[in-house]
């Protein structure tokens, strides 16, 4: 069973599977803290008092924006969903030149029904509201695809993915030691060894690694944990 269906209530999920559906109402937060911004907070509609949405508590200021492409696939690349918003009064133009053009920004995309939003919405309240109903995915702006004076189009990613990342986060070599010797990962203190081409030394002039795994093994022994920056078995083939 999908995971975020797992997560859902026995309400919510009773809400999706209604003959009659009721509002579906998306809720954005675009998180720019980490670019040095604030935390936006939009929503595409008004509540019944023509005001703000809030949602625990929180307001959700109208805005025009939209989402699609979203797409749920067990085959291939993961899809990169379109978040469009709406830049008549210049404030993407504005964020985007200040902050990288948002790029790496987290986006939340909360989806609840109307019928669940907080009783300050509604007029006469709203008995039935439950801020715990919601649908909650998270997702990276990856990159703005386009820009003019109407509208940004920014193209999400999830979190999981990493473009063009190494796994892991270093080249995988045979027999070469990356590890600064006698640095923190290194971690060997004691006396002369060798030197850089293996040879026994105890000068501390000549002290240095030549970053093989036989020069580990003579600073720790054969049979000790090596702390080696270095994948022997890489070069392994069958």
């Amino acid at each position: 069973m999908n995971q975020r269906i797992q997560q859902m209530s026995g309400a919510m999920l009773t809400a999706l599977s209604a003959l009659e559906q009721d509002v579906l109402i998306d809720l954005w937060e675009v998180d720019l803290r980490a670019l040095g911004g604030e935390l936006l907070r939009l929503c595409n509609i008004q509540s019944e008092k023509a005001d703000f949405v809030v949602w625990k508590g929180q307001q959700y200021q109208s805005y025009p924006i939209k989402a699609d492409g979203f797409e749920l696939s067990g085959q291939g690349a993961s899809n990169r969903p379109k978040l469009t918003v709406s830049n008549v009064m210049g404030l993407v133009t504005g964020l985007a030149e200040k902050h990288n053009q948002l790029v790496g920004a987290v986006v939340t995309r909360r989806q609840t029904y109307a019928q669940f939003l907080d009783a300050v919405n509604f007029t006469a309240g709203n008995s039935k509201a439950d801020s715990t109903q919601e649908i909650v995915s998270k997702y990276l702006i990856e990159r703005l695809s386009s820009l003019n004076a109407e509208i940004a189009v920014f193209e999400l990613s999830a979190p999981s993915e990493a473009d063009g990342a190494v796994i892991p986060a270093r080249v995988m070599l045979a027999n070469v030691c990356v590890w600064q010797y006698r640095g923190a990962e290194c971690g060997y203190m004691g006396k002369p060894v060798a030197d850089r081409f293996g040879m026994p030394t105890s000068d501390p002039t000549q002290d240095a690694c030549g970053g093989r795994l036989l020069d580990c093994q003579a600073r720790f022994g054969k049979t000790a944990v090596l702390p080696f920056g270095a994948f022997p078995s890489c070069d392994k083939v069958s």
